[in-house]
C-alpha cells in the first residue's frame, strides 16, 4: 500500500512538472490507467499488454505549450495515423502533425490527443494504441511513469576536421522537410574563416554571420545580407539558407559532411566539400 502511494505521488509529480516546466526530455514508461498494463512494442507498434519487464521506454520531447512528441530508444518518433485504424507506432524520422500530441493532465493520469486528426489516443480491444476516440474518457487515460536512470552511450566524437575554407556542396530543407537542390547554373559557396565568420552566396546576395560552437551546440549571430533584388531562384535559395542558420541549434558530422539541426533535432542544413 505504501509502495502504491509512493508510485502515485511520483506519477502526479511527474505530470505536474511536465506540464509546467520549460522544454525538457525525460525517459518514461507509458501505462494504461484502466488496467495498469504497460505499453510495449510489437513489430514497432505500440500495444498496452506488457508488464514491467518488457515495457518500452520513451523520451518525452517538449514542444510548444501542451504539445509533446515521443522518441523511442532507436531514435525515431512515435506517430499516429498508421493504417485505417490510425494506430500508433515508432519509425518516424521527424516531428510533424502525426508525431505531435497535446497532453492534458487528469489527476495522476494524462490524455493524448493527435494534433493531426484531433482524436484522443485510446486502447483498442487487442491492446493496440490508436488515435481514434472523439471522447476523453478513462479508456483514453495513461500514466507516464519516470523510468529508472540508465547509462546512455556517449555520442562518438566527430573526426578531426577543419571548419575553415569553402564548402561547395549545400543541402537545405524545404517546408516539407525534403532537400532543396541549389538552383541550376548557381554556384553555392558556404565559407568559414579561422575566427568562425561565415558567408554564403548562391549568386545573388551575400549572407554574413558568425558561428559560435559549444561542443555539439551551435548558434549563428544575426544574419546580415546585401540588398540586391534579383527576384530569381538564387535569391530564394539564399533566404532559405538564412532561415536555416537562424534556426540551427546543434550540428553533427555525417559521412564527411556537416549537418545542422534545429531545436527538434531535424536536419535543416548540410554542407560538404
Amino acid at each position: 500500500m505504501i509502495i502504491s502511494a509512493v508510485r502515485k505521488f511520483l506519477a502526479v509529480s511527474f505530470v505536474t512538472g511536465l506540464l509546467t516546466a520549460p522544454a525538457m526530455a525525460a525517459d518514461v514508461v507509458i501505462q494504461w490507467a484502466s488496467n495498469n498494463a504497460n505499453v510495449t512494442l510489437r513489430s514497432g507498434m505500440l500495444v498496452a499488454t506488457g508488464n514491467t519487464r518488457d515495457a518500452a521506454r520513451f523520451e518525452i520531447v517538449r514542444l510548444e505549450g501542451r504539445r509533446i512528441a515521443l522518441r523511442a530508444k532507436d531514435g525515431t518518433y512515435v506517430r499516429a495515423g498508421i493504417g485505417p485504424r490510425t494506430l500508433l507506432g515508432t519509425g518516424s524520422p521527424h516531428i510533424r502533425g502525426w508525431e505531435t500530441f497535446e497532453m492534458d493532465a487528469h489527476g495522476n493520469s494524462v490524455s493524448l490527443r493527435s494534433v493531426q486528426n484531433g482524436k484522443y489516443v485510446t486502447v483498442e480491444r487487442g491492446g493496440d494504441l490508436s488515435a481514434s476516440s472523439d471522447l476523453r474518457g478513462t479508456h483514453a487515460e495513461f500514466r507516464f511513469i519516470t523510468a529508472p536512470d540508465r547509462v546512455r552511450p556517449p555520442r562518438p566524437d566527430a573526426p578531426a576536421f577543419s571548419w575553415q575554407g569553402q564548402w561547395s556542396r549545400v543541402w537545405i530543407a524545404g517546408a516539407d522537410g525534403r532537400g532543396v537542390a541549389a538552383p541550376r547554373e548557381s554556384r553555392p559557396r558556404f565559407s568559414v574563416t579561422p575566427n568562425m565568420e561565415v558567408s554564403f552566396t548562391a549568386g545573388c546576395n551575400s549572407l554574413s554571420s558568425r558561428m559560435e560552437l559549444r561542443g555539439r551546440n551551435v548558434t549563428f549571430a544575426p544574419v546580415m545580407s546585401t540588398r540586391r533584388s534579383c527576384n530569381n531562384a538564387e535569391q530564394i535559395y539564399e533566404q532559405l539558407v538564412a532561415s536555416a542558420m537562424r534556426a540551427a541549434r546543434s550540428w553533427e558530422f555525417r559521412e564527411g559532411q556537416i549537418a545542422f539541426l534545429d531545436g527538434a533535432g531535424r536536419r535543416i542544413l548540410q554542407i560538404g566539400r
